[in-house]
């Protein structure tokens, strides 16, 4: 059992915080702030069945050290805001916001990624040192991995997935969030052949047809063909790889090309960096197959290709699993922890269902003593307390401006994707999309800008910086704006396509 002196201290508030420290990080700063407020007392403390929970949470982890592995760091009980330990499991909330976006996984999981700023750890190889209410995360936007993860797990089973938080280690690329050399999410591909709609373009390039079908001479199958100069297919080909060669090495002795991702050095915490993402198993919600969500981002990875090294722990707000050999790789664990067999996995609290099952198989029904034992026991198993955050809430209007002062920015390989909240721009923008030519994002290929409320109805702009080319398209319309694209070239020429209710001429195309 552990010590009930070590207990009370845990348990005791921060009546008068340290003064901040303007080098902490962020988020201490923040839960400093909020330790000079006044909380509610779920914050500062426990109550009976909490510390209940809390004394066999402790004894676990300490029976755990000595039976398993001494070395091993759980993360069973950290802190809170106010310096308080709380059970983990009891710190997620699932909870059904009012807002009918966050009913599926896939809005729900970008909702989470774009509306709290992602924060690294404080160390990356070592558990945070704090870890805040879901309420306060969401009343800040601000958090890392461990914060985010437990916010949309809470969400997702208010939602009515079966979602649970797993934490264990990553790579550099995913802790940091770098998504540089990854492909941009959004699709970038347009079929737009900018003459499609040119009915005269379509007349000329079915009249070249016609005269390239015209100038195919019939050949005589008959006719010998006479050859008077012969030569080798074998030496030609050797004097065209040897051609091709010689180019090569010419062209990489005069011409300097630098598109390349920037080098990067090893990672000095190499496989150790601490990270914490969500997990869906399949069944509720008909899912037909379970996976992985990336919080930071929002992407979807299947069990078979996730990106993350191994898996320490797995949790809800019902219980708490701990992988008991962390050094597998993903691909080799066994995902069914909640029904392991084969002592792969360990559970913190004993279910009530199967506390039941074992005392009934022990005790027939009908002895009445028995009976009353059975009752005894029932009420002896710890029960997993309610969860000690409030209520998750979150403003309309921020949930409107969908991330941090209505503004966000994000780089992909190649691509940069700028997000504007709606109507907080003049010109109605709500995306800009830079597609460049090189890694270094130099060469600006194409920029793309979204817009929305626009009394013209111009919903997309495009534009090729090099080419001097424009092209708009804008939305289908019968009281304001008729046109439906409009290509533009500075100081060429002009086309623009009409929908056909425009006029009762029948008008659909105009070149200036």
């Amino acid at each position: 059992m552990s010590n009930p002196k070590e207990i009370e201290t845990l348990e005791q508030p921060l009546e008068n915080p340290e003064p901040i420290n303007e080098q902490d990080p962020a988020k201490i700063m923040r839960c400093d702030m909020f330790a000079y407020s006044e909380p509610p007392r779920c914050y500062s403390e426990n109550t009976s069945k909490e510390e209940l929970v809390l004394e066999h949470v402790l004894e676990y982890k300490r029976q755990f050290k000595v039976i398993y592995d001494s070395l091993r760091k759980l993360l069973l009980a950290p802190k809170n805001e106010r310096g308080i330990r709380k059970f983990i499991c009891t710190t997620i909330r699932p909870t059904k916001l009012p807002f009918t976006e966050l009913y599926e996984w896939e809005k729900c999981a970008k909702f989470v990624s774009d509306y709290i700023d992602y924060e690294e750890l404080e160390e990356p190889d070592k558990f945070p040192s704090i870890i805040p209410s879901p309420a306060n995360i969401l009343e800040w936007q601000a958090g890392d991995a461990f914060d985010m993860s437990i916010v949309l797990c809470s969400l997702l089973n208010g939602a009515g997935y079966d979602a649970y938080v797993v934490h264990g280690t990553a790579p550099k690329r995913i802790t940091l969030k770098d998504e540089s050399l990854m492909d941009c999410p959004f699709s970038l591909d347009i079929n737009d052949n900018e003459d499609r709609d040119d009915p005269e373009v379509d007349e000329d390039e079915a009249m070249m047809q016609d005269e390239k079908k015209d100038k195919i001479v019939p050949i005589d199958d008959f006719n010998v063909e006479f050859i008077i100069n012969p030569q080798s297919n074998f030496d030609a080909s050797i004097a065209k790889a040897n051609a091709d060669k010689a180019n090569a090495a010419n062209v990489a002795a005069t011409i300097i090309d630098d598109d390349e991702p920037d080098y990067e050095k090893d990672d000095e915490f190499g496989r150790n960096r601490k990270h914490c993402w969500v997990y869906i198993a399949k069944g509720k919600r008909e899912l037909s197959e379970s996976f992985f969500i990336e919080p930071s981002t929002g992407r979807k990875y299947t069990v078979e290709d996730a990106p993350y090294f191994t898996i320490e722990a797995i949790f809800n707000h019902k219980n708490y699993w701990i992988n008991m050999d962390p050094s597998k790789e993903l691909i080799e664990i066994n995902m069914d922890f909640e029904f392991d067999t084969n002592g792969d996995w360990e559970y913190v609290m004993i279910k009530n269902d199967e506390k039941k099952g074992e005392d009934e198989e022990e005790n027939p029904d009908d002895d009445e003593e028995e009976g009353d034992e059975v009752a005894n026991n029932e009420e002896e198993v710890l029960d997993m307390p309610p969860p000690w955050s409030p209520k998750l809430f979150v403003n309309k209007d921020k949930f409107v401006e969908l991330c941090p002062k209505g503004e966000k920015t994000l780089f992909y390989k190649k691509c940069k994707v700028e997000f504007f909240s709606d109507c907080r721009q003049v010109d109605g923008l709500v995306k800009r999309v830079s597609i460049y030519e090189d890694y270094k994002k130099l060469i600006t290929k194409e920029v793309r800008s979204y817009y929305k409320f626009r009394r013209d109805k111009l919903i997309l702009r495009r534009r090729f910086p090099y080419e001097f080319k424009t092209i708009e398209h804008y939305e289908q319309s019968e009281k304001t704006n008729n046109w439906k694209k409009m290509i533009q070239v500075d100081d060429r020429y002009r086309k623009i396509y009409f929908y056909h209710h425009r006029n009762k001429d029948g008008l659909i195309y105009r070149e200036e």
